[in-house]
């Protein structure tokens, strides 16, 4: 069950990003990211997470394929949350705080911290990036 509600969620995301012109491939059963996509000018590399719950924890061995793959492939890192029922919540490889022996997701942390799916695929910039550059 754990698996389909995975697989599920990989391929929703998949036609989200083909939808807005990216290539997508999808490494099913993956060792390294879910997914890999690109446009052209932007490249993501992700790993898909879902929960029922309002918090997820993600291991150290998790955080560090996506961070190491993304690295060497010479995309961006991305974490993928679908809370069940609440959306989808995106997070940077990079930005994620420890907590613990593992990363903590709260619903209550992606509500503030995360970013939208327009700001991963580069439609939109978020407040931080405009404050920045202005």
């Amino acid at each position: 069950m754990r698996y389909r509600k995975g697989a599920s969620a990989e391929r929703e995301l998949i036609k989200m990003l083909e939808k807005e012109g990216f290539a997508v491939v999808r490494s099913a059963g993956s060792k390294k990211v879910d997914i890999v996509a690109g446009n052209g000018k932007t490249y993501l590399c992700i790993e898909v997470k879902t929960t029922r719950s309002d918090k997820l924890y993600l291991s150290e061995e998790d955080l560090m394929k996506v961070k190491s793959f993304s690295s060497t492939f010479g995309g961006r890192g991305i974490i993928a949350v679908k809370f069940i029922n609440n959306g989808w919540y995106f997070f940077d490889a990079d930005d994620l705080k420890k907590s613990g022996k593992n990363y903590k997701i709260s619903l209550q942390i992606a509500k503030h911290d995360a970013k939208t799916f327009d700001e991963v695929i580069g439609k939109q910039k978020s407040l931080v990036e405009v404050i920045k550059s202005g």
